[in-house]
């Protein structure tokens, strides 16, 4: 059985063709096809059928359809549609699909042009595009993701004719590509590319005037419509031109190698993908139309900021994004954790772990960090790499560690400002929705065990405040058996004073996550965040943080704010312009926890190490530096002169 996406949508047989003939079923057969063997959620497909107006028979209408698509795929075959809690999954091997044999085929040819080997790079990618039909699922009425995927798809398709163009060049075939660069350019009147191709090809076929005939077509192409020059790098082609440059003349036939040449390296760092990865569609989107971009679109590397507060699953998002965009990065993927709420990592060593992962051997690795700097800038220039840094302590550290071409990109998770990252695109993610809550926890602990106790597991869901990382423990708890009950740990979880150790098995821990981002707060911060937890309410406004603190409306402002950067609160405007900030429970709950421990003269919670999971460790012994510590009370503020204080 095959799956063709890369033209009309098809679904062949032994040469029969199964394709089904109702457009909506056409729509979901296509959605399960390019995620296959990955959860395609009921609230996508739904959203891609029928757009934000779903009609209230929705989903069982959508049971219908998966129906049929059962009964078309049968039952044992190569190609199966299983279902999942809230989703569909087709199950195939990734070779059934005419898409993923054409990104394969395309990273082949990329690796033969990184080794020089143009001849095979432009046989597999003439291999490659030749499983184009037409455009991509060109017989669909898609919705918004499905326009989305296509998009992702026509992009690969003219970045593998880019390369193999390329490729061509390389091996003089000049004459032939002169006609076909026409016809492109006709197609994409505005891709410089292809102009800055055809005027190589004419000017090596001994027609110069012509190339430079080019040239000023596509100026007064792009002034005229745009009210733009061309770019730089086309100017610098015809200044080559007009000058006759020798590097521009045809390439000498090839020698053929007496050896091999040696293996690639390819860096592949990006830690393992979670199975049960649930939600973050928006985001997730959002950070793959950046990553999908075709590498000649710009000169500026592409930079995705990750923030939110602890526990939301930053990390969680940038490796599953990283996962899924690898296909597009063939010469490799880094990864590095920076350490920015604990003991920030050296970028120079980071570095030269980055350099030992691209071959470099050890002795040419420079001592002087700018130096490495550069050497991995050098590295990365012509090549498509993707970067993860995680926890990030902020723009000074990670600024070494970009590369400078447009055809890489970096993620970086942190929970500080990164506001002046000129260029970013930034990302904040919050806590799951209730449904995304259940789903993760069904996938934990089991489908079954949610429906049987469904009252139990919102329940938990709630309790957890639905942050993925108290989630997953409370998952693993249940998990682990030992007779505990989603109703049993839901009355567990209803005590605020044991909630925090209850969420803690194994190196998971709420109480850690929280800790390391409060030990990066000044005394004035960490006043404040002990005080907000004898709030009842957990919205306060400045005035109010100021009525705790004795203090102006602007100090306490700034306070808040520099809380809300550090993702321990999080902010928004109301309609009459004043900003309310919120405090989630469980950072309530910890926060209440640093108050009675410095009331009683102990220090602050270390992350712990030797108490069992689900009991609360030990209360600290009395130190001698706690007891000279400041009251939490007293927090550096402008106080109010002869104002009166009430603590709510």
């Amino acid at each position: 059985m095959e799956f063709r996406v890369l033209g009309s949508l098809q679904v062949v047989d032994g040469g029969a063709d199964l394709t089904p003939s109702a457009g909506k079923v056409r729509a979901v057969l296509a959605m399960l096809v390019l995620r296959h063997n990955q959860i395609v959620s009921t609230r996508e497909l739904i959203d891609e059928l029928w757009g934000e107006h779903p009609p209230a028979t929705a989903l069982p209408t959508l049971h219908t359809y998966v129906y049929k698509l059962r009964k078309m795929l049968g039952t044992g075959g190569p190609a199966t549609v299983i279902t999942q809690p809230y989703g569909y999954l087709l199950a195939t091997a990734p070779e059934t699909i005419d898409a993923h044999r054409f990104d394969r085929l395309v990273a082949d040819g990329w690796n033969a042009l990184e080794h020089d080997d143009p001849a095979h790079a432009t046989q597999t990618l003439t291999r490659a595009l030749a499983l184009w039909r037409g455009p991509a699922l060109a017989d669909l009425a898609a919705g918004e993701l499905l326009s989305a995927q296509i998009t992702r798809l026509e992009e690969g398709r003219l970045r593998a004719l880019h390369l193999r163009l390329d490729a061509d060049l390389r091996l003089g075939r000049h004459h032939e590509l002169i006609s076909e660069l026409k016809e492109l350019i006709a197609t994409h009147p505005l891709n410089e590319d292809f102009y800055a191709k055809l005027m190589t090809a004419l000017y090596r076929a001994g027609r110069r005037g012509e190339a430079l005939e080019v040239f000023q077509n596509l100026r007064q192409v792009l002034v005229g419509q745009l009210g733009l020059e061309p770019s730089p790098a086309l100017s610098r082609l015809q200044q080559r031109l007009l000058s006759a440059d020798p590097g521009l003349e045809p390439p000498l036939p090839a020698v053929p190698p007496q050896a091999p040449p040696p293996a690639a390296v390819r860096p592949a760092q990006l830690p393992p993908d979670i199975a049960d990865f649930v939600g973050r569609a928006e985001p997730g989107e959002r950070i793959a139309a950046v990553l999908s971009r075709p590498a000649g679109c710009g000169t500026a590397v592409r930079v995705i900021c990750i923030s939110g507060m602890p526990g939301t699953g930053r990390t969680t998002l940038a490796v599953h994004a990283a996962h899924q965009a690898r296909a597009a990065f063939p010469c490799g993927q880094f990864f590095a954790e920076l350490g920015g709420t604990g003991a920030p990592a050296d970028p120079s060593e980071v570095l030269a772990g980055f350099l030992r992962a691209a071959g470099v051997p050890a002795a040419d690795i420079p001592a002087d960090r700018d130096e490495r700097s550069k050497l991995f800038r050098t590295w990365c220039s012509d090549r498509q790499v993707l970067i993860v840094l995680d926890d990030a302590a902020g723009y000074a550290q990670i600024q070494p560690l970009l590369p400078g071409s447009g055809g890489c990109a970096v993620i970086v998770t942190s929970c500080v400002p990164l506001h002046g990252f000129a260029g970013a695109h930034m990302i904040g993610i919050d806590p799951l929705t209730e449904d995304e809550g259940l789903e993760l926890l069904a996938r934990i602990i089991g489908p079954d065990r949610v429906r049987a106790d469904h009252t139990a597991a919102r329940r938990i869901v709630h309790l957890c405040g639905r942050l993925p990382l108290a989630l997953r423990c409370a998952g693993s708890r249940l998990a682990a058996g030992q007779g505990l009950t989603p109703a049993m740990f839901a009355e567990r979880l209803e005590d605020p004073r044991s909630r925090l150790s209850d969420l803690r098995v194994a190196d998971l821990d709420v109480r850690t996550a929280f800790h390391a981002a409060y030990e990066q707060l000044g005394d004035g911060e960490r006043g404040l965040f002990r005080l907000l937890s004898l709030l009842r309410t957990p919205q306060v406004t400045s005035r109010r943080a100021a009525a705790l603190l004795g203090c102006q409306s602007g100090h306490a402002e700034r306070l808040l704010a520099r809380l809300a950067d550090r993702c321990l609160l999080s902010a928004h405007t109301t309609p009459a312009g004043e900003v309310h900030y919120a405090m989630h429970e469980l950072v309530r709950l910890y926060a209440r926890e640093c108050l009675e421990r410095e009331l009683d003269g102990r220090a602050e919670p270390e992350p712990p190490a030797t108490a069992a999971p689900g009991h609360p460790e030990p209360a600290g012994m009395p130190t001698e530096a706690a007891a000279k510590r400041p009251s939490p009370l007293t927090v550096p503020a402008e106080p109010l002169t002869g104002t009166a204080v009430r603590v709510p």
